[in-house]
């Protein structure tokens, strides 16, 4: 399980908020106090308009009155600016605690979820061409491996975005305490007769505040974001970033709506993967997430069609730092069609339907296997044999000991990876490590002649189809597709007949 004490104590403070909704009983007094200055000036007015001295003694009476008044409204001023604050900090409270209810409680959506039995996730490293010294464009992980490293990351980003909230929250508390400290040891104002041409707000109470305040009645809008900064008005900040074309999200992301033609009419790019065999092809996955931390997840479109003027189809995870993100909606919706996917070996909807028959083809039983892989010796961090195939048991404890970059940013849209030493982009620490990691990669070689002997003795031929070659089937393959039909509750197994519907399935 992952660790995430910043968010927990963001969250306690959110629940115990409501008690700050007992202080609305208390706001009649403020009303009852405006009520009595205002009945008092008003008598002290009528004195010195209709005291009946003349003479000198009136003159005195009258300027007696005068600085009653005056003595009255440094008093209320000093008041209504001490009320502003106590209105302020209410009002941070409030949406301290609204804006931390913008985390979401789960740091996966549906989707994501769903990707953990999937036999291979294709990460794009580069857009077009691919790294620099190779023609790989491409990264083959598993999705065990996938959904670890999001899941790291999305904790990583929750976590920070929640250390934000809470030295935000106190900075402006602080704030308006040392504030208000030092206007309570000042004491009123009884000398300044500018006192009578009304009170000064202070400036970060909103005018509809301040104007009721000074009325008698307290009004706090989370549509205002007042000391505090930030409200309901632009989603805390979120409103901007919700869009495919953010800025957030380099390679935009499948916003459910139809296929973009300008997209599909432009030229389709292959994926090029690493040479068969190699750590980081399809027929050798990545399995290890450490290895994946080099790279931002949470803001790279996986498994997409890509094209010259965009990409079509594919997944990104929701942001863990605004549960209200359209894509929370869109992969819950989707999550049905992944575990299908996922029942049906990791090769249904999500690796025979993205990489066409050839690309299945050339998987072979490789590909059919790789689940096998992922819990077997090939994993390494994810636990033993079948604990991270299957289900959280091996997963979960690798997840907890992996070496997470740092988000930072509007809306923590920017990603440092973690420091050198014992993590990706280490010289032997996985296939990452042996390229310089795949985000930087300049095509350096092995990581030594102990890791080339250890993959000389390990060494097999992976079967390949040549697109050209319609004969380079071998004797006795079925095509996977060509005789099963249905949903994943009654699908058959093909049936071992010639029914001549396709002369390369013998």
């Amino acid at each position: 399980m992952v660790s995430s004490p910043m968010y927990e104590r963001l969250m306690q403070f959110a629940d115990s908020a409501p008690e700050n909704e007992k202080l609305y009983g208390w706001d009649d007094e403020h009303s009852t106090v405006v009520k009595a200055i205002r009945k008092a000036q008003e008598k002290v007015e009528h004195f010195k308009d209709h005291q009946g001295f003349t003479g000198q003694a009136g003159d005195a009476m009258s300027a007696e009155a005068v600085r009653a008044l005056q003595r009255f409204n440094g008093q209320a001023n000093y008041y209504l600016t001490g009320m502003s604050y106590y209105v302020e900090a209410r009002r941070a409270i409030m949406l301290a605690a609204e804006e931390a209810r913008q985390l979401s409680p789960t740091l996966l959506d549906p989707m994501t979820e769903a990707m953990r039995d999937v036999a291979t996730v294709t990460i794009p490293v580069a857009s077009n061409f691919g790294l620099p010294g190779q023609l790989v464009n491409s990264l083959a992980v598993t999705g065990a491996a996938y959904v670890d490293a999001v899941e790291a990351q999305a904790n990583a980003q929750r976590e920070a975005k929640s250390t934000e909230i809470i030295e935000h929250f106190e900075s402006t508390m602080n704030n308006l305490s040392t504030r208000l400290k030092d206007h309570t040891s000042e004491g009123p104002d009884t000398s300044n007769p500018e006192n009578r041409e009304g009170w000064t707000p202070i400036p970060e109470i909103p005018k509809d505040s301040a104007d009721a305040l000074k009325k008698g009645h307290i009004t706090i809008s989370p549509y205002e974001g007042g000391a505090y900064g930030r409200s309901r008005s632009d989603a805390f900040g979120n409103a901007d970033l919700r869009g495919s074309d953010s800025g957030l999200y380099p390679g935009g992301y499948n916003d459910g709506e139809g296929v973009n033609q300008r997209v599909m009419q432009s030229p389709r790019l292959p994926s090029r993967y690493f040479p068969e065999g190699e750590a980081g092809s399809r027929t050798n996955p990545i399995s290890d997430p450490q290895d994946l931390m080099d790279m931002d997840l949470l803001h790279t479109h996986v498994n997409g069609d890509r094209h010259a003027n965009g990409v079509i189809g594919g997944h990104t995870p929701a942001p863990p730092i605004d549960r209200d993100h359209p894509l929370w909606g869109l992969n819950a919706s989707r999550a049905a069609e992944s575990q299908t996917a996922g029942r049906l070996g990791g090769i249904g909807v999500m690796g025979a339907g993205a990489l066409g028959l050839r690309g299945a083809a050339r998987m072979g039983s490789t590909g059919m296997g790789a689940l096998g892989r992922m819990g077997g010796g090939g994993t390494g961090s994810l636990g033993t044999a079948g604990a991270g195939a299957l289900g959280r048991g091996g997963a979960t404890a690798g997840a907890s000991t992996l070496r997470t970059g740092s988000y930072s940013g509007t809306g923590m849209g920017t990603y440092t990876p973690p420091g050198s030493g014992k993590a990706a982009g280490a010289a032997g620490q996985g296939a990452a490590g042996q390229r310089g990691g795949f985000m930087g990669a300049s095509g350096a070689g092995a990581g030594g002649a102990k890791e080339d002997k250890k993959q000389r003795r390990r060494k097999y031929e992976a079967f390949r189809v040549e697109d050209e070659d319609e004969d380079a089937l071998p004797l006795g393959y079925v095509n996977p597709l060509s005789q099963t039909y249905g949903t994943d509750k009654d699908i058959t197994p093909a049936r071992r007949r010639n029914d001549g519907w396709d002369p390369n399935q013998w």
